[in-house]
Protein backbone atom coordinates (compact mmCIF):
# COMPACT_ATOMS: atom_id res chain seq x y z
CA UNK A 1 0.00 0.00 0.00
CA UNK A 2 1.54 3.16 -1.16
CA UNK A 3 1.42 6.10 1.32
CA UNK A 4 -1.09 7.99 0.02
CA UNK A 5 -3.40 5.05 0.35
CA UNK A 6 -2.37 4.82 4.02
CA UNK A 7 -2.93 8.28 5.09
CA UNK A 8 -6.50 7.91 3.71
CA UNK A 9 -7.03 4.88 5.29
CA UNK A 10 -5.64 5.98 8.65
CA UNK A 11 -8.26 9.07 8.41
CA UNK A 12 -11.59 6.99 7.29
CA UNK A 13 -10.36 4.12 10.15
CA UNK A 14 -10.24 7.05 12.62
CA UNK A 15 -14.13 8.41 11.99
CA UNK A 16 -13.43 10.42 9.17
CA UNK A 17 -15.35 10.86 5.68
CA UNK A 18 -12.85 12.18 3.37
CA UNK A 19 -9.42 13.07 3.31
CA UNK A 20 -8.03 14.84 0.67
CA UNK A 21 -4.50 16.21 -0.34
CA UNK A 22 -3.25 19.87 -1.68
CA UNK A 23 -0.16 20.66 -3.22
CA UNK A 24 2.20 23.56 -1.73
CA UNK A 25 1.87 25.76 -4.73
CA UNK A 26 -1.77 26.09 -4.61
CA UNK A 27 -1.22 28.24 -1.23
CA UNK A 28 0.95 31.12 -3.61
CA UNK A 29 -2.02 33.56 -2.04
CA UNK A 30 -1.94 33.26 0.87
CA UNK A 31 -1.41 36.11 3.41
CA UNK A 32 1.76 37.02 5.53
CA UNK A 33 2.00 34.91 8.59
CA UNK A 34 -0.66 32.33 7.02
CA UNK A 35 1.38 30.14 4.80
CA UNK A 36 1.78 26.73 5.37
CA UNK A 37 5.87 26.97 5.54
CA UNK A 38 5.38 29.65 8.19
CA UNK A 39 4.01 27.05 10.35
CA UNK A 40 5.96 24.00 8.90
CA UNK A 41 9.45 25.27 7.33
CA UNK A 42 9.74 23.02 4.37
CA UNK A 43 6.04 22.03 3.70
CA UNK A 44 5.28 20.68 0.88
CA UNK A 45 2.09 18.90 1.51
CA UNK A 46 -1.23 20.08 2.88
CA UNK A 47 -3.39 16.77 3.85
CA UNK A 48 -7.09 17.83 5.00
CA UNK A 49 -9.43 15.38 6.81
CA UNK A 50 -13.21 16.14 6.92
CA UNK A 51 -15.93 14.64 9.27
CA UNK A 52 -20.03 15.35 8.54
CA UNK A 53 -21.88 16.29 11.20
CA UNK A 54 -24.71 14.41 12.16
CA UNK A 55 -28.65 14.54 10.25
CA UNK A 56 -29.80 14.11 14.35
CA UNK A 57 -27.38 16.83 15.23
CA UNK A 58 -28.80 19.24 12.90
CA UNK A 59 -32.60 18.75 13.07
CA UNK A 60 -31.91 19.91 17.07
CA UNK A 61 -31.26 23.23 15.42
CA UNK A 62 -34.66 23.01 13.58
CA UNK A 63 -35.97 22.35 16.88
CA UNK A 64 -34.47 25.22 18.90
CA UNK A 65 -35.77 27.59 15.92
CA UNK A 66 -38.78 26.20 14.58
CA UNK A 67 -40.22 25.11 18.14
CA UNK A 68 -38.54 27.25 20.13
CA UNK A 69 -37.02 23.69 22.08
CA UNK A 70 -33.96 26.14 22.96
CA UNK A 71 -32.86 23.48 25.50
CA UNK A 72 -32.13 21.43 22.83
CA UNK A 73 -29.76 23.68 21.62
CA UNK A 74 -26.70 22.02 23.51
CA UNK A 75 -26.96 19.42 21.62
CA UNK A 76 -25.30 21.30 18.41
CA UNK A 77 -22.69 22.65 20.47
CA UNK A 78 -21.77 19.91 21.46
CA UNK A 79 -22.32 16.92 18.92
CA UNK A 80 -22.18 19.54 15.79
CA UNK A 81 -19.35 22.66 17.33
CA UNK A 82 -17.63 22.87 19.97
CA UNK A 83 -16.76 19.09 21.65
CA UNK A 84 -17.08 15.77 19.33
CA UNK A 85 -16.38 16.72 16.00
CA UNK A 86 -13.23 18.78 17.05
CA UNK A 87 -11.84 15.50 19.60
CA UNK A 88 -12.51 13.02 16.05
CA UNK A 89 -11.01 15.53 14.11
CA UNK A 90 -7.79 16.01 17.01
CA UNK A 91 -7.44 12.08 16.86
CA UNK A 92 -7.84 11.62 13.05
CA UNK A 93 -5.12 14.42 12.43
CA UNK A 94 -2.66 12.87 14.80
CA UNK A 95 -3.02 9.42 13.35
CA UNK A 96 -2.56 10.70 9.60
CA UNK A 97 0.84 12.41 11.36
CA UNK A 98 2.21 9.10 13.01
CA UNK A 99 1.53 6.97 9.44
CA UNK A 100 3.55 10.00 7.48
CA UNK A 101 6.65 10.38 10.70
CA UNK A 102 6.91 6.56 11.11
CA UNK A 103 6.75 5.30 7.86
CA UNK A 104 8.94 7.94 5.81
CA UNK A 105 10.52 9.54 8.34
CA UNK A 106 9.47 13.22 7.08
CA UNK A 107 7.66 15.71 9.33
CA UNK A 108 4.10 15.91 10.03
CA UNK A 109 2.19 18.94 12.03
CA UNK A 110 -1.51 18.26 12.99
CA UNK A 111 -2.94 21.78 13.39
CA UNK A 112 -5.00 22.63 16.10
CA UNK A 113 -9.02 21.80 15.09
CA UNK A 114 -12.20 23.66 16.31
CA UNK A 115 -12.97 26.66 18.95
CA UNK A 116 -11.88 24.76 21.89
CA UNK A 117 -8.31 24.91 20.68
CA UNK A 118 -5.50 27.36 21.01
CA UNK A 119 -5.89 29.40 18.00
CA UNK A 120 -6.25 28.76 14.20
CA UNK A 121 -3.01 28.67 12.45
CA UNK A 122 -4.08 29.04 9.06
CA UNK A 123 -7.38 28.66 7.41
CA UNK A 124 -8.75 25.60 7.54
CA UNK A 125 -11.27 26.02 5.01
CA UNK A 126 -9.04 27.66 2.27
CA UNK A 127 -7.10 24.20 2.97
CA UNK A 128 -10.59 22.28 2.46
CA UNK A 129 -11.15 23.66 -0.75
CA UNK A 130 -7.35 23.44 -1.83
CA UNK A 131 -7.31 19.69 -1.35
CA UNK A 132 -10.12 18.88 -3.51
CA UNK A 133 -12.85 18.66 -0.77
CA UNK A 134 -15.31 20.96 -2.37
CA UNK A 135 -15.89 24.72 -2.36
CA UNK A 136 -16.67 27.98 -1.28
CA UNK A 137 -20.59 28.65 -0.60
CA UNK A 138 -21.26 32.03 -0.77
CA UNK A 139 -21.86 32.31 2.86
CA UNK A 140 -17.99 31.70 2.98
CA UNK A 141 -18.21 28.11 4.25
CA UNK A 142 -17.22 25.11 2.51
CA UNK A 143 -19.57 23.28 0.64
CA UNK A 144 -19.25 19.16 -0.26
CA UNK A 145 -21.08 17.59 -2.71
CA UNK A 146 -22.40 14.94 -0.32
CA UNK A 147 -23.31 16.78 3.07
CA UNK A 148 -22.86 20.51 1.77
CA UNK A 149 -21.63 23.41 4.76
CA UNK A 150 -22.53 20.27 7.20
CA UNK A 151 -18.71 19.26 7.73
CA UNK A 152 -15.94 19.99 9.98
CA UNK A 153 -12.66 19.85 8.96
CA UNK A 154 -9.02 19.19 10.40
CA UNK A 155 -5.67 19.84 8.88
CA UNK A 156 -1.65 18.08 8.92
CA UNK A 157 1.43 19.70 7.26
CA UNK A 158 3.55 17.73 6.07
CA UNK A 159 7.41 18.08 4.47
CA UNK A 160 6.55 14.57 2.42
CA UNK A 161 5.78 15.42 -1.14
CA UNK A 162 2.39 13.48 -1.61
CA UNK A 163 0.61 13.18 -4.70
CA UNK A 164 -2.01 15.79 -4.60
CA UNK A 165 -5.60 15.59 -5.41
CA UNK A 166 -7.83 17.28 -8.21
CA UNK A 167 -9.93 20.44 -6.93
CA UNK A 168 -13.28 20.43 -6.94
CA UNK A 169 -14.57 20.57 -10.83
CA UNK A 170 -17.96 19.53 -10.90
CA UNK A 171 -21.22 21.16 -11.14
CA UNK A 172 -21.24 24.34 -8.92
CA UNK A 173 -22.27 23.64 -5.55
CA UNK A 174 -23.73 26.98 -4.78
CA UNK A 175 -25.11 29.77 -7.12
CA UNK A 176 -26.22 32.88 -5.49
CA UNK A 177 -28.07 34.46 -8.31
CA UNK A 178 -30.78 31.82 -7.99
CA UNK A 179 -30.28 30.86 -4.28
CA UNK A 180 -30.31 33.41 -0.94
CA UNK A 181 -30.90 31.29 1.69
CA UNK A 182 -28.24 32.11 3.39
CA UNK A 183 -28.22 35.86 3.20
CA UNK A 184 -32.49 35.53 4.52
CA UNK A 185 -31.84 32.60 7.26
CA UNK A 186 -29.16 35.42 9.10
CA UNK A 187 -30.46 36.74 11.72
CA UNK A 188 -28.38 39.76 11.92
CA UNK A 189 -27.71 40.15 8.29
CA UNK A 190 -23.75 39.42 8.51
CA UNK A 191 -23.97 38.21 5.28
CA UNK A 192 -23.26 40.45 2.16
CA UNK A 193 -26.01 40.20 -0.40
CA UNK A 194 -25.32 38.98 -3.78
CA UNK A 195 -25.10 41.80 -6.47
CA UNK A 196 -23.73 43.87 -4.04
CA UNK A 197 -20.12 45.40 -3.24
CA UNK A 198 -20.13 43.27 0.00
CA UNK A 199 -17.93 40.00 -1.00
CA UNK A 200 -14.71 38.73 -0.76
CA UNK A 201 -12.51 36.85 -3.25
CA UNK A 202 -9.51 34.35 -3.31
CA UNK A 203 -6.53 32.50 -5.47
CA UNK A 204 -6.32 28.60 -4.50
CA UNK A 205 -3.45 27.21 -7.32
CA UNK A 206 -5.11 28.27 -11.15
CA UNK A 207 -9.28 28.44 -9.26
CA UNK A 208 -10.31 31.83 -8.24
CA UNK A 209 -13.07 31.87 -5.73
CA UNK A 210 -15.80 35.01 -5.04
CA UNK A 211 -17.95 34.66 -2.02
CA UNK A 212 -20.30 36.74 0.19
CA UNK A 213 -18.70 39.01 2.79
CA UNK A 214 -19.06 38.33 6.10
CA UNK A 215 -19.56 40.71 8.78
CA UNK A 216 -18.15 39.16 11.71
CA UNK A 217 -19.27 41.05 14.38
CA UNK A 218 -22.70 41.01 13.22
CA UNK A 219 -21.80 37.13 13.21
CA UNK A 220 -20.42 37.30 17.02
CA UNK A 221 -23.99 38.29 18.50
CA UNK A 222 -25.88 35.59 17.62
CA UNK A 223 -22.96 32.60 17.32
CA UNK A 224 -21.71 33.51 20.87
CA UNK A 225 -25.28 34.52 22.38
CA UNK A 226 -25.15 38.26 22.79
CA UNK A 227 -28.67 38.78 23.03
CA UNK A 228 -31.72 36.94 24.87
CA UNK A 229 -33.38 36.32 21.84
CA UNK A 230 -29.94 33.89 20.59
CA UNK A 231 -29.99 32.10 23.94
CA UNK A 232 -28.16 34.55 26.02
CA UNK A 233 -28.67 35.65 29.49
CA UNK A 234 -28.61 39.18 29.08
CA UNK A 235 -28.64 42.04 25.89
CA UNK A 236 -24.84 42.48 26.35
CA UNK A 237 -25.24 44.03 22.38
CA UNK A 238 -27.99 46.78 21.63
CA UNK A 239 -27.14 47.74 17.99
CA UNK A 240 -28.00 46.20 14.62
CA UNK A 241 -24.54 46.88 13.45
CA UNK A 242 -22.13 46.18 15.94
CA UNK A 243 -18.22 48.00 15.52
CA UNK A 244 -15.30 45.32 16.72
CA UNK A 245 -15.05 47.57 19.56
CA UNK A 246 -18.56 46.94 20.47
CA UNK A 247 -17.99 43.12 20.76
CA UNK A 248 -15.11 43.40 23.13
CA UNK A 249 -16.60 45.53 25.48
CA UNK A 250 -19.31 42.52 25.44
CA UNK A 251 -17.00 40.24 25.48
CA UNK A 252 -15.41 41.76 28.64
CA UNK A 253 -18.94 42.02 30.65
CA UNK A 254 -20.27 38.47 29.28
CA UNK A 255 -19.14 35.58 32.36
CA UNK A 256 -16.48 32.73 31.80
CA UNK A 257 -19.10 29.65 30.70
CA UNK A 258 -19.85 27.07 32.77
CA UNK A 259 -21.93 24.68 30.34
CA UNK A 260 -19.33 23.39 27.88
CA UNK A 261 -15.40 23.37 27.27
CA UNK A 262 -15.08 26.92 25.88
CA UNK A 263 -14.96 30.21 28.23
CA UNK A 264 -17.06 32.09 25.50
CA UNK A 265 -19.61 30.21 24.07
CA UNK A 266 -19.96 30.72 20.28
CA UNK A 267 -22.57 27.55 19.29
CA UNK A 268 -25.70 29.82 19.56
CA UNK A 269 -26.42 29.80 15.80
CA UNK A 270 -25.49 27.77 12.80
CA UNK A 271 -28.24 29.09 10.70
CA UNK A 272 -26.58 29.42 7.35
CA UNK A 273 -25.38 25.78 8.20
CA UNK A 274 -28.47 24.40 8.83
CA UNK A 275 -30.83 25.77 6.33
CA UNK A 276 -28.29 25.69 3.13
CA UNK A 277 -30.13 23.53 0.53
CA UNK A 278 -27.05 21.28 -0.44
CA UNK A 279 -25.88 18.03 0.24
CA UNK A 280 -29.24 16.99 -0.50
CA UNK A 281 -30.90 18.94 2.10
CA UNK A 282 -34.43 18.23 0.97
CA UNK A 283 -33.96 14.09 1.02
CA UNK A 284 -32.24 14.50 4.32
CA UNK A 285 -34.47 16.95 6.47
CA UNK A 286 -37.41 18.06 4.87
CA UNK A 287 -38.99 14.69 3.11
CA UNK A 288 -38.14 13.48 6.20
CA UNK A 289 -40.07 16.15 8.29
CA UNK A 290 -37.59 17.14 10.73
CA UNK A 291 -37.66 20.83 9.54
CA UNK A 292 -40.44 23.12 8.23
CA UNK A 293 -38.45 24.62 6.07
CA UNK A 294 -38.24 28.17 7.96
CA UNK A 295 -40.42 29.67 5.46
CA UNK A 296 -37.28 29.25 3.25
CA UNK A 297 -38.16 28.86 -0.70
CA UNK A 298 -35.82 25.35 -1.18
CA UNK A 299 -34.45 26.04 -4.73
Amino acid sequence: MDIKSKIKEAALSHGMDMCGVASIDRFQESPPGRHPTDILPGCKSVIVVGVRLLDGVVQANFRTYENNRHDLKGLYGTYGYTMLPNFELTYACYAVAQVIERNLGETATPLSTGPMTNGTQISIRHCAVAAGLGEFGWMSIVLTPEFGPRNRFGVILTTAEIEPDPMYGGTPLCDPTKCRICTDVCPTKAIGLYGSEDKRTCTLGEKTYTYGKVSFPRCQVPTQGMRREFGGKEDWVTTDDPTPQDIAEANAKMPISSSGLQHGESWHCGLCLSYCPVGKWKERFLDRELTGGANVVIK
